[in-house]
């Protein structure tokens, strides 16, 4: 290098700009300014936040979120409304807002599928696309909306598939106790304590016993429904009575489903429900909270996700012996036997299961699925890869955390209770139950090619409980706090696919823990049969063998008004069930027998007690529908008989009549105007205890023997449906004071109004 000739860095601006030499090179470019000082110079571009690249660079692209913002607003404005609706009502709920937002950006970067068109598949709706039902054309390739539905069965070892609730029809019925059943015996305000009138019916899948008579109420593992969607689909549901700010029942629930791809899926639901009642401390309240998740593809199935349910409950007692039901045209003023008592309920589920399949890939002809596939051209048919799986190893988990809070601050001088237990100072009866549950499975696929095979599976599991309880000391306030475990282990053999037979046996029994010796064995056969001139005839067959130990809180139990402390036996129950079904005659026949040994049930005191003889029901049900022109009917007959009628009281005869005549205005609104009735028959209806939240004997007076009469308008709009509806008609002129259990009568008439609007494209 000369002497006097230095290497001087020189920066030079990037681009061209007036002073090159006045500035330095700028990563990312920076463009440049006149500052107050005369002196030119650097404005930075600060880069995006951390978190913003990093879902850029995962998505492969540069991604500007203010347009996908702007883009999904003007995409869903109605979701948009929803979510900002939804806000102002649940400033208090910071989780359930959290995961709102989450969805909102969800919006932002997950697309919707598109699956090849290979026809319809079982458990799958096609849902209508109003744009081509419009006629109308779009440049963009159009996606129809699809939805696949199921339930898992078996501990995940079965993925039943399940219908979505799309219909007008019966979309009036809003109640959960009253969807699926004939009449039962009702506390008489929206999530208040229940039993159905149906004997066979009254199963449940609890594990903590004080929730069962509020089971319809709740959302459980074993309830939810897994969704698979081309395009995301919400589903928005509101309904309403009486004034809005007196005497208000209202429910507001949301569902949102959308895949992130073809295999995995995530699933929001929102249910909450206020109602003021129309006597006093009758007021409820009720939500649920769920966020769960599938992924199903080939060898891999995993599910899992939380849920969150709540209740209170006012406890009034019900009303007190002198009041005049009848001659009282305003309810407030109708004495109640409690003011200052009320229960309150919270629950919280954790629950995954998944399964490794072993398997092979085989090629498969897609001309049977391909509509329009003509097998006379002379080209090559279409092949498709498909996983065939022969074994499969499962694991499935479960955390549940239980609490009942009963809290009574009810005047001493009251005297509805017999008993004071813990004294004036204690007010609040703490109960809590928590689980955890773990089970290893091997399943065994059938190979449906031969009509031989079938599948098999075996499994394991293990659970720990603890529960907590007032003491039984009386001085001195000490909690109860029980811990036990139990190791079972079973497995079952089953045929789920086919056309002349499908069956499913399974069984487990218990040998370590508490419930050592508890044994549950069950039966389902299906036969698809031509019977009456129906070609989809089927003949099902059910039956179950069960030796199961008494709760632990039916053995034990203290609190502040009830308490005791009783040696039961283990239950033994067989039941069976029949039933045809002819689907084209729109027909069902169903027939069930019981035979039970050491049943228990709840005495005149509401104290858990056992019969040590054997008790026998029988019952007899049709379901049939009527259709002539215009006019549809729907009647539901219920027959029952227990053979001990001091230990189980039933009423002989159950109805439920529904009739609507259906029409269309304008080419496009689907409308029906129609009527329901519910009845049974009078008997010894059991009585209700605030304390426990159980039903218990009483052989005073007998309930029943009126009609309980809805009149109703239903409208349904491309999307939306809409109820209008009288509840409770004959109490404005039918002389019966409408109670179903000794001191709750039902709401009298009252006005109701509901919509429910879908959108999934």
């Amino acid at each position: 290098m000369p002497k006097g000739i230095y290497k001087i860095k020189v920066a030079i601006a990037a681009g061209h700009h007036l002073f090159p030499f006045r500035t330095e090179k700028l990563s990312p470019p920076a463009p440049m300014v006149l500052r107050k000082s005369g002196r030119v110079g650097r404005c930075r571009i600060y880069p995006k936040p951390v978190f913003l690249r990093a879902w850029a660079f995962l998505l492969g692209k540069t991604v500007n979120f203010h347009e996908k913002y702007l883009s999904f607003i003007r995409r869903f404005p109605a979701f948009f409304s929803f979510v900002q609706l939804l806000h102002e009502n649940m400033l208090k709920q910071k989780l359930i807002l959290f995961i709102l937002v989450w969805m909102t950006f969800l919006h932002g970067t997950v697309f919707a599928q598109t699956l090849p068109d290979r026809g319809g598949r079982e458990g799958s709706q096609t849902l209508p696309n109003p744009q081509a039902q419009r006629g109308e054309q779009s440049t963009a390739k159009q996606i129809e909306p699809l939805i696949k539905l199921w339930q898992l069965k078996g501990y995940g070892a079965f993925q039943d598939s399940a219908r979505m609730d799309t219909l007008q029809d019966y979309y009036h019925l809003y109640h959960p106790v009253f969807k699926n059943t004939l009449t039962a015996s009702y506390v008489g305000n929206y999530a208040t304590p229940y039993l159905d009138n149906n004997f066979f019916n009254r199963q449940s899948n609890l594990d903590f016993l004080f929730l069962e008579t509020r089971e319809a109420y709740l959302l459980t593992p074993q309830t939810v429904k897994y969704f698979n969607t081309r395009t995301p689909y919400t589903l928005l549901d509101f309904t309403q009575s009486e004034h809005r700010t007196r005497k208000n029942e209202t429910r507001f629930n949301v569902l949102h489903s959308q895949n992130v791809n073809p295999y995995l899926n995530f699933t929001f639901r929102y249910d909450q429900a206020r109602s003021a009642g129309q006597y006093k401390s009758q007021e409820t309240k009720n939500n649920f909270v769920t966020l769960y998740s599938s992924y199903n593809k080939d060898n891999l199935s995993i599910h899992g996700g939380f849920i969150s349910n709540s209740i209170l409950n006012n406890e009034n007692g019900g009303l007190k012996p002198n009041a005049d039901l009848l001659g009282e045209p305003d309810t407030e003023f109708l004495d109640v036997n409690l003011t200052s008592v009320h229960s309150d309920f919270a629950n919280t589920f954790v629950f995954a299961t998944g399964e490794y399949r072993f398997g092979r890939f085989v090629e498969v002809e897609l001309t049977d699925t391909i509509p329009g596939y003509d097998e006379s051209e002379e080209e090559e048919r279409p092949i498709s890869m498909v996983f065939k799986p022969f074994a499969g190893i499962l694991y499935s988990f479960e955390y549940q955390t239980n609490r009942k809070e009963y809290n009574d601050d009810e005047d001493n001088s009251n005297s509805f209770f017999q008993h004071d237990y813990y004294g004036d100072a204690y007010t609040k009866d703490s109960i809590r139950f928590g689980k955890v549950s773990n089970i290893i499975q091997l399943k065994h696929y059938e190979n449906p090619e031969r009509k031989t095979s079938f599948g098999k599976r075996a499994f394991i599991g293990q659970e720990f409980i603890k529960t907590t309880m007032p003491g039984p000391a009386t001085d001195v306030f000490r909690p109860a706090v029980k811990k036990y475990s139990n190791v079972y282990t079973g497995g079952g053999i089953f045929r789920k696919t086919g056309s002349f037979w499908r069956w499913n046996f399974d069984g487990r029994i218990f040998f370590l823990g508490r419930n050592a010796g508890q044994t549950e064995l069950s039966g389902v056969v299906t036969k698809p049969l031509a019977f009456l001139g129906d070609s989809l005839a089927t003949l099902n067959l059910n039956g179950r063998i069960e030796n199961k130990m008494p709760h632990y809180f039916q053995e034990e139990f203290y609190s502040k008004r009830i308490r005791w402390k009783e040696d039961l036996k283990m239950e033994q129950r067989m039941t069976v069930q029949g039933s045809l079904k002819f689907p084209s005659r729109k027909l069902e026949l169903t027939g069930n027998y019981a035979i039970i040994n050491n049943f228990i049930y709840n005495d005149t005191l509401g104290i858990p007690s056992q019969y040590g003889g054997q008790l026998l029901v029988l019952s007899a049900y049709a379901d049939k529908d009527f259709n002539f022109r215009n006019f549809h009917f729907r009647t539901r007959l219920l027959w029952q008989k227990a053979s001990n009628e001091s230990v189980l009281h039933l009423p002989d005869f159950s109805a439920f009549v529904s009739g609507y005549y259906k029409f269309v205005i304008s080419k496009v609104m689907f409308t029906q105007l129609g009527f329901d009735v519910r009845y049974n028959t009078r008997y010894y209806a059991d009585a209700y205890h605030p304390a426990t939240g159980f039903f218990y004997l009483q052989n005073e007076e007998k309930y029943g023997n009126f009609p309980y009469i809805d009149a109703y308008a239903s409208l349904r709009l491309k999307r939306t449906r809409v109820f209008f509806k009288m509840m409770n008609l004959g109490s404005e002129f039918i002389q019966q004071e409408y109670m179903t259990i000794p001191g709750y009568p039902m709401n009298r008439m009252t006005f109701r109004m509901g919509v429910a609007w879908a959108f999934y494209d």
